[in-house]
């Protein structure tokens, strides 16, 4: 695929770059996520994915796993040394990580998952590699 910029209109569209709507554990690495409803009618409908019922909490056993799947999933990040813990919604990291920058991109994975409300991130920087 060249590196230029996606051309306007709707996700799925002939004119668009290929988005994979399908499963994520099925999509080909490379593609992207369709942001938008392909199926709607006017730009006033949105995707409701993630939006939870009135007074519904997502219990804490499958927030831990969905956080420790977006670990596993991103691209970027060694999770090897990374333990996750979820009491009422509240995300704590701990373990080491290699670099700074690894700490706060768990903690955005973290933070990104529905049904967490908090993130204690005390994940150390380790000099070693993993």
């Amino acid at each position: 695929m060249k590196h230029e910029q996606p051309k306007p209109g709707r996700p799925g569209e002939t004119s668009q770059w290929p988005r994979w709507e399908g499963p994520a554990e099925n999509r080909p690495s490379g593609y992207l996520q369709g942001e938008a409803n392909i199926f709607a009618e006017n730009e006033g409908q949105e995707k409701k994915r993630d939006v939870a019922p009135a007074g519904y909490d997502r219990p804490d056993d499958q927030v831990q796993a969905a956080v420790n799947e977006a670990l596993t999933q991103d691209a970027f990040l060694d999770p090897t040394n990374i333990m996750v813990e979820v009491n009422d919604g509240v995300v704590s990291l701990t373990g080491s990580v290699a670099r700074e920058a690894d700490a706060r991109r768990a903690e955005e994975c973290a933070m990104a998952v529905a049904g967490v409300t908090g993130c204690n991130n005390r994940l150390t920087v380790s000099a070693e590699r993993h």
